[in-house]
């Protein structure tokens, strides 16, 4: 059952991070849905959950809209996974201005993570812009804390709840 729930819900962001490039293509620029499963996973289950939502997610990234090194996506969203899951272990990120913050740090630090990767292959990357990077941290903050308000209202807040353990 799990295996379904990670499934759609990594369906259902890429179909979300489709609609957003096919109707709002400056915006996809800013706004990364496939980062919204690897939140989800960082927070509310195992840190190998989210390394393993986060490799599915940016594999997928990689596989329908990556033009350049296939797999930066796929590293960087599971490197991330594995930091939120840790931080996840250790702290309560189950409030809503962690929420945030998580879902700020997590496109942010995956833009910088990218940009160095891309480097580090020699490999054209594009600047750090402040503003884009400020303009991602809100994007992703907010995103992460709608959708987690939303699953909190439909599957109810104990089950959204990550397990000690």
């Amino acid at each position: 059952m799990t295996l379904i729930r990670a499934t759609l819900s990594l369906t259902l962001a890429l179909a979300a991070e489709i609609a957003v490039g096919r109707w709002a293509p400056s915006v996809r620029a800013y706004v990364d849905v496939m980062m919204v499963p690897v939140a989800w996973y960082g927070i509310v289950r195992s840190q190998r959950a989210a390394m393993f939502a986060g490799c599915a997610a940016g594999l997928l990234q990689d596989a329908w809209f990556a033009t350049g090194a296939f797999g930066i996506n796929g590293f960087v969203k599971t490197l991330l996974g594995w930091a939120l899951g840790g931080l996840g272990g250790t702290l309560d990120l189950n409030q809503v201005p962690a929420r945030m913050v998580a879902g700020a740090a997590l496109p942010v630090s995956g833009r910088v993570l990218e940009v160095g990767l891309l480097r580090l292959l020699d490999r054209a990357a594009g600047p750090l812009v402040p503003l884009e990077l400020l303009a991602r941290a809100v994007a992703g903050g907010l995103l992460v804390v709608v959708v987690f308000a939303i699953l909190d209202r439909v599957r109810g807040k104990e089950v959204v709840r990550r397990t000690a353990g």
